[in-house]
């Protein structure tokens, strides 16, 4: 090729990049002008005068029916939103997600969790990941039936009665929802969650525990994270109080880690070590080894058909047109309402006690994917991203925070989440719930005008309305269904990051607390100050009394005052008590 042809096809390959940023430019715009317009549109108007609303804005997914029909959100606007969706290739990112390129582009790495759902006869021949992955679910599901039905035995012989799942963020919130929700299909063993550093989170996890029947799995990628490295090290201590130790304690241990030799150098056995993969990040980890406790607690077939739900979400995902499909839908109504909305939140309610870890699990899939301010172009991105998720389980909110969502001053849209109970009863407490869930749903949407004859009361008694809300309902909640809800939210959150240009995939910004709380702990030993401090501070140029630019000063004040209470504490500790 003459330079001359180079110079051409750089050039074309310019403008077409300059014509692809001027299309999501007018995209973005578009949908931007229309919300300035339209951000006071009635639902019940919409409801009432938008003839194929239901049938555009209501779509059947993987055995979940969601219903996006009561959003300020009329049909013009949603166009404006698929043209936008069109514009910044979702459908490309999207299928780039599946092939398994670098989409986490600041990592350089791909973010392939879809992989792990794939059922064996979905992979292709030869594929290396399938096999590693396959060979992972076999040892993982082997260990665990055989600690289930007791031929994995502890060090003294007897059958393993509980577990102690030691993780944190995505090596946490997932499993221990995961055993919440599908608590119906577990069998005999006692499942308990251990994440804060906190001593008392560790007195809660082994109140009542026997060390001699018990198990415990740490879940770490680094091998280093500070909260579940010194939680695992406060267990071999409770272990060898009960005279576990060494050779003896493989027996009770387990790991999933991508650290090998750090979890043998802890005194692990190998093959008592899962590995995890860097194309899966944390918070989307649950369908790998990090899904432990899961099949512990449920079995390896019911976990399998929490994988075959999430595959079924994820082809939906891929082969569904955007305007039938279910995640997209969620994004693109999530983008407008961050647009049109004063509150800056969203509100997810599952009316399901089962489900309620599930507002945890989502505040860190969703804030911690696109809790982003910076975009692809190394730019800050001029338009908000992701709100402050929260919510409880439906009906107890309806008693704390629902007073604020019908007469509140900020309107924040709300999910419900509504599963049909399995069971009747005498009571018909489950027909009860669904009830309050709908009455919920409408209130929110039509409001009250009271006709108090007292008009001060009137104004008092009466509610808005024309509040926003998402229906995900459930005919049943069962490992299937279960990860397709779990994937509907993921792909959500993926298909938002790429209509707001932001890597959802990376987590740059909870490096730096941990950084600081490394540095700022030695400060907090009343004997190392009086001694000069830590190395690290000492390495460091004198501070300056006052000055806010030396290290931690903006805390210095209350590290000062902790380390006079620790220093109390001790000194109480010191003084024997009286006879």
């Amino acid at each position: 090729m003459s330079n001359g042809e180079g110079t051409k096809d750089g050039n074309r390959d310019a403008s077409r990049q300059a014509a692809t940023i001027d299309a999501r430019a007018r995209a973005r715009a578009e949908v931007h002008r229309l919300a300035d317009t339209m951000r006071d549109a009635s639902i019940v108007r919409l409801l009432r005068e938008e003839s194929a609303r239901q049938a555009r804005l209501a779509v059947d997914a993987a055995g979940i029916h969601a219903d996006f029909t009561r959003h300020r959100l009329p049909l013009p606007a949603l166009d404006a939103l698929l043209a936008l969706a069109r514009a910044v290739d979702l459908e490309g990112q999207r299928n780039a997600m599946f092939d398994g390129a670098s989409i986490n582009f600041t990592e350089r790495r791909p973010a392939w969790h879809v992989a792990l759902r794939r059922p064996p006869h979905a992979q292709a021949a030869g594929d290396p990941v399938a096999a590693e992955v396959a060979r992972t679910f076999e040892r993982m599901f082997d260990f665990a039936e055989a600690v289930r039905d007791g031929r994995w035995r502890a060090a003294g012989g007897e059958p393993i009665a509980s577990v102690v799942h030691v993780g944190i963020g995505g090596s946490h919130l997932g499993p221990q929802l995961a055993c919440e929700a599908l608590a119906h299909d577990a069998g005999r063993l006692d499942l308990r969650f251990l994440s804060n550093v906190d001593p008392a989170s560790f007195e809660r996890a082994t109140a009542g525990l026997d060390p001699r029947t018990t198990l415990a799995i740490v879940a770490s990628k680094s091998w280093h994270t500070t909260e579940t490295a010194r939680n695992a090290q406060a267990l071999r201590r409770w272990f060898a109080r009960a005279g576990i130790e060494r050779e003896a304690l493989q027996r009770h241990f387990v790991a999933v880690t991508s650290n090998v030799d750090a979890a043998a150098g802890f005194g692990l056995a190998p093959d008592a070590l899962f590995p995890m993969w860097d194309w899966v990040g944390g918070r989307y980890s649950l369908w790998s080894a990090i899904g432990l406790p899961i099949v512990l607690a449920i079995g390896s077939a019911n976990f399998r058909a929490m994988l075959d739900g999430a595959h079924a979400m994820d082809r939906h995902f891929r082969e569904a047109p955007l305007e039938r499909n279910a995640p997209v839908l969620m994004a693109l109504v999530s983008l407008w309402n961050r647009l049109v909305l004063d509150g800056g939140t969203e509100v997810v309610v599952p009316y399901s006690d089962a489900l309620r870890s599930l507002v945890a699990y989502l505040q860190q899939l969703q804030m911690e994917s696109n809790g982003k301010r910076i975009g692809r172009d190394g730019e800050p991105v001029p338009w908000q991203t992701v709100p402050a998720i929260w919510g409880s389980t439906g009906t107890d909110a309806q008693h704390s925070f629902f007073q604020a969502l019908h007469q509140g001053t900020s309107v924040h849209p709300v999910d419900f989440v509504v599963v049909v109970p399995p069971d009747g009863d005498d009571e018909h407490r489950g027909r009860a719930l669904l009830a309050n869930a709908l009455a919920q749903i409408e209130a929110l949407a039509c409001g009250r005008r009271s006709d108090d004859v007292d008009p001060m009361l009137a104004k008092h008694r009466s509610t808005p309305g024309n509040r926003p809300s998402s229906v995900l309902l459930l005919d049943t909640l069962d490992a299937r269904s279960f990860g397709a809800l779990i994937a509907l939210y993921e792909h959500k959150t993926a298909a938002l990051g790429w209509l707001w240009e932001i890597d959802s995939f990376d987590q740059w910004g909870v490096e730096l607390g941990k950084v600081l709380a490394s540095d700022i702990e030695p400060m907090l030993d009343e004997s190392a100050h009086e001694r000069g401090g830590d190395v690290r501070s000492a390495q460091r140029p004198a501070a300056t009394p006052g000055a806010i630019d030396t290290p931690h000063a903006t805390v210095q004040p209350l590290i000062t005052r902790i380390r006079k209470a620790l220093a109390a504490r001790d000194a109480r500790r010191a003084v024997p008590p009286a006879a």
